[in-house]
């Protein structure tokens, strides 16, 4: 897909223990061809290309569609999911949402009932955004974003996932030792994601962009996400 402008760019910095790891994770912001509000990101790993690319529409706040094509050694496979709002209304948290994916057997479709879920399609720089709704439910949220958890497994791959999320402010000094690294207006918040990011620490500045993001992996290592090469538009007020 081709954005008629740009309004925003960056790439996402990997690290593990202190040292870079082979991922290429950049984002761009801007107008589609209609004047939709869209927002395009690749996650490459290594030099074949191989990896996800999303291409997103925001609404209010929220990712009301997407979609999600990932290729690897063995084939390229797509999604399309979308909230389905109430007719004549705009998308809201709580509508429907739609999945469409290529199965093994074909293409498949499932409808989601939206009532406290929020559409996540996976990569850094939707996280933003996502942190801000879940921090407001105490209780979390559910997510559904596209399965790729075993991309072996061809039956699941990019078919609904739904896990339970949350997110809550972080408390003592850390967020403001960690806004002299990352810079002004930073929040700091810890996000319980699934079973490969439990108690990750995140950090969003006040434009909703995730500028940093830590989790400990389930063998101890750490791992990081820096927010690198930022290019901002004045007329641009924040990615919501």
């Amino acid at each position: 897909m081709r954005l008629n402008s740009t309004l925003a760019q960056g790439r996402y910095h990997y690290s593990c223990d202190g040292r870079e790891m082979p991922v290429q994770d950049s984002w761009q912001l801007g107008d589609d061809e209609q004047g939709r509000r869209s927002l395009v990101s690749r996650r490459l790993v290594g030099d074949r290309g191989f990896g996800i690319e999303v291409v997103a529409l925001l609404t209010g706040g929220l990712v009301s569609e997407c979609l999600v094509h990932w290729r690897d050694q063995v084939d390229d496979v797509s999604a399309h999911y979308r909230l389905v709002p109430l007719e004549g209304h705009s998308p809201v948290l709580g509508d429907a949402i739609e999945a469409s994916w290529t199965g093994p057997n074909g293409p498949q479709q499932l409808n989601l009932a939206g009532d406290q879920r929020l559409l996540f399609p996976l990569m850094r720089v939707f996280m933003g955004p996502i942190l801000l709704k879940l921090v407001k439910h105490q209780e979390g949220l559910e997510v559904v974003s596209p399965d790729i958890v075993d991309p072996s497994q061809r039956g699941k791959l990019l078919s609904p996932r739904v896990s339970h999320r949350s997110a809550k402010p972080m408390a003592g000094d850390m967020p403001s030792q960690r806004a002299q690294e990352l810079g002004p207006d930073i929040s700091g918040y810890v996000y319980q994601g699934d079973e490969a990011e439990r108690d990750a620490h995140c950090y969003v500045d006040s434009r909703s962009l995730l500028v940093g993001y830590d989790w400990p992996s389930s063998t101890g290592r750490l791992w990081q996400v820096r927010l690198r090469d930022l290019e901002w538009s004045p007329n641009l007020g924040s990615l919501l």
